[in-house]
């Protein structure tokens, strides 16, 4: 198969010969790591990005972009970027959001397009349902709150009906 492009050229580190890139990659338990280290043996052994990355089962553009961290600092970026993110940065501040699960404690909504009708009102910020379902799933929140009890109920009456053990025959007729 004919190459195109341009040829890969790496500068590597002196100690970044194949055994030692190798024996890193073989030591490494991170997970995100691993295929890095493995990805920059097999590129140091001769292998090219197309073919690092059908073994690896990556992108080209992904072992490309490996590649691109280990000239501009060698091993140190590979090993110290973390895969995935911290995420977008909430709409609310700490103190809104405290001031919300404490609202939402008292019992005051029934749902989350409640709250989330709140929370616009209050502060101007629009949630989407998933969102205010994951805010309050972070909060350690739920709008639902207990059936309301009438405070002259018979509690043990009821427990007693339940079980099939009420000695009041039913008054209704068929």
């Amino acid at each position: 198969m004919a190459r195109r492009g341009r040829k890969l050229t790496v500068e590597w580190a002196a100690e970044d010969d194949a055994a030692s890139l190798y024996g890193r990659y073989r030591r490494e338990r991170r997970a995100d790591v691993r295929p890095r280290l493995h990805g920059l043996w097999l590129v140091r052994t001769g292998r090219t990005t197309r073919e690092v990355a059908e073994v690896l089962g990556v992108d080209e553009r992904t072992v490309q972009r490996w590649l691109g961290w280990y000239r501009a600092g060698g091993l140190a970026p590979l090993e110290g970027r973390h895969a995935g993110s911290q995420g977008a940065p909430s709409f609310l501040t700490v103190e809104q959001r405290a001031e919300l699960a404490d609202e939402v404690a008292t019992g005051r909504f029934r749902t989350a397009a409640a709250i989330r009708r709140w929370v616009a009102e209050r502060w101007g910020v629009s949630y989407t349902e998933g969102g205010m379902y994951a805010l309050l799933r972070r909060l350690q929140c739920a709008p639902k709150v207990p059936r309301p009890v009438h405070e002259k109920a018979d509690h043990l009456a009821q427990a007693r009906w339940k079980k099939g053990g009420s000695q009041t025959p039913s008054t209704r007729s068929a």
